[in-house]
């Protein structure tokens, strides 16, 4: 796995949603997951906002996306995860400007461009689940 273990964070972004005693006892697999999961969800409520004019939204949403890129980022290990880590880093750093480009001009197709960036993301996290928590467990038993 490339991220660290603490991510203090997420419970900001579930704070009031049924996720939220869910999280309190995830594990950081699923917590990365539970992130990956929002920031899709961000990203598409901000495309939408976009396509309906809706500028308020936009601007909400699109301030939660960068938000939840932003952790995301600060949560690599790049002790643990060398190139993967680094990888990611920069393809997190390459959505969040996206972002903050597709906002300024209202262009829903950027949005789209970072949603179509993050969907393969997730997927590799979502299939790597057994392996993940044979790792966790592992350490656990240390």
């Amino acid at each position: 796995m490339t991220y660290k273990k603490q991510l203090r964070g997420v419970a900001q972004y579930v704070k009031g949603t049924s996720r939220e005693a869910e999280v309190a006892q995830a594990s950081p697999y699923r917590l990365i997951q539970i992130l990956m999961e929002a920031l899709l969800g961000r990203l598409a409520a901000t495309k939408g906002a976009i396509e309906t004019g809706d500028g308020l939204s936009k601007t909400q949403s699109s301030t939660r996306a960068q938000a939840i890129i932003t952790e995301l980022r600060t949560s690599l290990d790049f002790e643990k995860g060398k190139e993967v880590a680094i990888t990611l880093n920069s393809l997190y750093d390459y959505m969040g400007r996206r972002l903050v480009q597709a906002t300024a001009a209202n262009d829903a197709s950027m949005v789209q461009e970072v949603i179509n960036l993050m969907k393969p993301v997730k997927e590799g996290w979502d299939a790597i689940k057994a392996e993940a928590e044979k790792v966790l467990e592992e350490r656990r038993s240390e």
